[in-house]
């Protein structure tokens, strides 16, 4: 039987896609790992990836279709079976839509987020366990001694796909939903021509018409509530300036954003309430600190993830929120990466913006608004004295999180930002 590759979840709220690009043809042999096409999906456009090994028999779609979730693709001869035969059952079968023999690359490149493919339970048995798994991924835990049970799988439906396990031997940590709390000096933009007299009209990409629904349901749903409070950083600044002096020489260099996301992560580990999810009959306390990060790119905005971010040193979040937010406006975020996350920070400090409020990011209890540092008039004992000051605005569902304890998470991030040496207590 021929191997079915169909349209799986490249993105946590992706409904349906659109085949961009098709990198291979038929005739084309694949190898698991291999990039088989990009697929735009409501957030990005995405590389698809084979699972399996075989012979493009058979394209589904042409370029610009748009794709439903768990809707066939293409079909891979397997090495014993005739490709031209398997094409030629597709075809006569009236089940697909009409072959696409234009093709542009060889499926050689390699891939760099999770797709969509079936093909084979791939199931690995361990003692007392039965593992999804492709075989690459088998080869590489039996080469490693891995035990593929305790691997986490981010494949079709949980299966423990090569990454997976790739990453499991080098002690990675995948990352999720947010974006980076860096300075961005500029982003792009989709470009509109608009002629003299005439309204320009755009339509809708998949990603705005993700936001838009998001956001729509999340002001719609959730009784907000919104607490300000200012927090004085020339410590926190001073403390930064001699960090980045003896980082200097790895190339690592802080940034304000950094001390928030540490400082967020502690206080969340403290107050597990704002940590949290909300569900129709419960609310879920989260064992880890998964910190969002949202991120600006062109037409829209995504959240990849920052996990276990407490446990985080400042130079390693630096590392690791800078790879996030350059995967995210390169277009090569995977999905595992966008997972997961329990608590979102937006920062528009970066555009001098002062004070705002954002929306949550549903299922969490809450989103940290950040503004920009700046120079402030300051009480000092009995002076009046200049300081930077920086605006923090907690949105809070208020179903799971009082007034109270918002009020109590705000005023642990207050102090740890304004005496940041105490995060190493």
């Amino acid at each position: 039987m021929p191997i079915e590759v169909k349209m799986a979840k490249l993105s946590p709220t992706m409904e349906s896609g659109q085949m961009v690009k098709w990198l291979v043809k038929v005739g084309d042999q694949v190898k698991e790992g291999d990039t088989l096409a990009e697929i735009q999906t409501d957030k990005a456009v995405m590389p698809m990836e084979a699972f399996d090994e075989g012979v493009v028999a058979y394209l589904d779609v042409k370029e610009g279709d748009d794709i439903a979730l768990g809707q066939r693709v293409l079909l891979l001869a397997k090495k014993d079976e005739d490709f031209q035969q398997v094409a030629a059952q597709a075809a006569s079968s009236g089940k697909s839509s009409t072959p696409v023999a234009s093709a542009t690359e060889s499926a050689t490149t390699a891939a760099v987020a999770s797709t969509a493919s079936v093909g084979g339970n791939g199931e690995h048995t361990s003692p007392g366990v039965r593992v999804k798994s492709t075989p690459l991924a088998r080869k590489i835990a039996t080469a490693s001694q891995v035990n593929l049970g305790a691997v986490t799988g981010t494949g079709p439906g949980g299966r423990v796909i090569r990454r997976d396990v790739e990453a499991f031997v080098g002690g990675a940590r995948p990352a999720a939903q947010g974006a980076s709390a860096s300075t961005l000096p500029s982003i792009a933009r989709p470009a509109v021509t608009i002629t003299p007299g005439k309204p320009a009209r755009v339509p809708h990409s998949p990603m705005r018409k993700t936001i838009a629904k998001r956001m729509t349901e999340s002001k719609q749903a959730i009784p907000e509530i919104h607490l300000t409070v200012d927090a004085r950083i020339d410590s926190l600044l001073s403390i930064r300036e001699s960090l980045n002096q003896q980082l200097a020489t790895e190339n690592v260099k802080l940034s304000v954003g950094d001390f928030i996301t540490k400082a967020t992560a502690l206080a969340l580990r403290k107050h597990p309430g704002v940590n949290a999810s909300f569900e129709p009959d419960a609310i879920v306390y989260h064992p880890a600190v998964n910190v969002g990060i949202a991120v600006a790119i062109e037409g829209g905005l995504m959240v990849p993830v920052l996990q276990n971010a407490d446990a985080l040193g400042l130079r390693e979040i630096r590392i690791a929120t800078e790879g996030l937010a350059s995967a995210t406006r390169n277009g090569t975020l995977k999905p595992n990466q966008m997972m997961g996350g329990t608590f979102t920070i937006s920062n528009l400090g970066m555009f001098g913006v002062k004070q705002f409020d954002a929306i949550i990011n549903q299922p969490e209890v809450a989103i940290l608004a950040v503004g920009a540092g700046e120079k402030r008039p300051v009480v000092a004992g009995n002076a009046l004295v200049v300081g930077t000051v920086m605006s923090l605005t907690l949105t809070a569902d208020h179903r799971a999180v009082d007034g109270a304890l918002a009020a109590e998470f705000l005023r642990t991030l207050k102090g740890l930002l304004e005496e940041p040496a105490s995060m190493l207590l």
